[in-house]
């Protein structure tokens, strides 16, 4: 489970700002909120809101960002490629040349792992991980840091990575992470936490074009019947005038066919050659989606291509529903950008219920999303600390609070119409409009 996030010298975010999940004294919304062995409380559910431009997106790019490095620097990458996830703040001189940096604080299986790094385009600056095990002491299990004068690094290693030291040392690149290599070589003490970005943790950004296969391919399974009924019921009670799903498994040589004409461009030529070769060596599949909607007799059935027929936001919802169902059953951690995107206002707040209910979500599942939709800052679904704001400073820098970080003579009340003050701007992170449009 997620306790917090921070990143600091990313894309809008200078300064360092921290998206936490622990929970603060509210005694609202008590089902909301994940209790674990009575020392802390964590949120299931946070909603960022702020004007466009202010830095949601880039806090779910943030998190993202991180995950991608960390899966992918010991095995995808090699000596000399540049570290994606280094995007410094642009606006400020000093910051150009200093490296990103991320860190994540994590509750795996009683565990809690604190791991962060900081990396330029070249090379990683520093990288640490602290451990707590349950019922434990913290114990620092690595501190790598780069001398910023001399350009050397130092390392030390501890607890159950001293005994792999040299290895580690020798094995991991200027750009790559001890934790990604630690994970190839099978080190079993940091398994945990490099499986839970694999698998415990999914981001989407459902204003991109939906992208539904992944729902699809696990209701191809025909070892989890369940998931595919799941599924079924979630699209068709959540009223797209669906009565029932289908998938079809397909090559992807059957999908596309070589209609190319004696107009079409050598590299247009060259680039679908090379994709079926890909698709024929790799064995690639596709999934055909199939839906089923009722004729008005009530009985008889019509069949619907999902991906040519249905609506953006019938697509979208299938996209997300697999996501969706994942996370609930296991425990997942969900980041949505633009949760709201093609979603009607109630079909949003009931997601977030789903995740809220002690019936629906017995794992600790959590779900995290940035939206323009205020009618769910609503006092009635979410707390103080589950509000979050991104608000640009006059530097161009991006600050993230929530309604309860205000001081206690400025905070909103509990009970107070929290998207009402948001519109009339009481909490910031709203657009400031020019005469262009205030004089209208």
């Amino acid at each position: 489970m997620l306790i917090q996030f921070s990143v600091q010298n990313y894309r809008s975010f200078r300064e360092e700002q921290t998206l936490s999940l622990v929970a603060g004294k509210d005694s609202a919304h008590p089902d909301s909120l994940i209790n674990w062995k009575g020392k802390f409380r964590l949120s299931k559910v946070a909603s960022i809101y702020g004007a466009n431009a202010s830095g949601k997106s880039n806090l779910v790019k943030a998190i993202e960002a991180m995950r991608d490095f960390i899966l992918d620097s010991a095995t995808q990458m090699n000596l000399g490629d540049s570290i994606e996830c280094a995007s410094p703040f642009r606006l400020d001189t000093s910051t150009v040349q200093e490296p990103s940096q991320f860190e994540i604080t994590l509750l795996i299986k009683g565990d809690i792992f604190v791991y962060g790094f900081s990396a330029t385009k070249e090379r990683v600056h520093d990288e640490w991980l602290s451990v707590q095990p349950q019922g434990k002491r913290s114990s620092k299990w690595l501190q790598r840091a780069r001398d910023k004068t001399s350009g050397v690094t130092s390392w030390a290693f501890r607890g159950p990575l001293k005994r792999d030291e040299g290895l580690l040392k020798e094995k991991t690149r200027d750009n790559g992470l001890v934790l990604s290599r630690a994970a190839e070589l099978n080190i079993e003490a940091v398994t945990p936490l490099y499986l839970w970005f694999r698998k415990k943790f999914g981001a989407f950004d459902l204003s991109d074009r939906p992208t539904d296969q992944s729902t699809a391919r696990k209701m191809g399974d025909d070892d989890d019947k369940e998931f595919r009924n799941r599924v079924i019921r979630f699209i068709r009670e959540a009223d797209f005038g669906i009565d029932s799903l289908s998938v079809k498994e397909e090559g992807w040589l059957q999908r596309f066919s070589d209609d190319t004409s004696d107009d079409t461009p050598d590299e247009f030529r060259e680039m679908f050659t090379a994709l079926r070769k890909l698709a024929e060596r790799e064995k690639l599949t596709h999934f055909s989606i199939t839906t089923e909607h009722l004729l008005n007799d009530g009985e008889a059935k019509i069949s619907f291509s999902l991906e040519e027929d249905e609506s953006n936001g019938t697509r979208r919802f299938f996209a997300l529903a697999g996501p969706i169902l994942s996370a609930l059953s296991d425990g997942n951690l969900l980041v949505i950008d633009e949760l709201d995107c093609s979603m009607h206002p109630l079909l949003t707040r009931k997601v977030i219920e789903l995740f809220q209910s002690p019936e629906e979500n017995t794992n600790g599942a959590q779900l995290v999303f940035t939206t323009h939709d205020s009618s769910v800052m609503d006092q009635t679904l979410l707390r103080r600390d589950q509000i979050w704001l991104t608000e640009k400073r006059a530097n161009g820098a991006t600050e993230l609070f929530s309604l309860y970080d205000f001081d206690t003579s400025s905070r909103p009340r509990k009970d107070t119409a929290f998207e009402k003050n948001y519109l009339a701007g009481r909490y910031g992170a709203v657009p400031s409009f020019g005469p262009f449009f205030e004089d209208l």
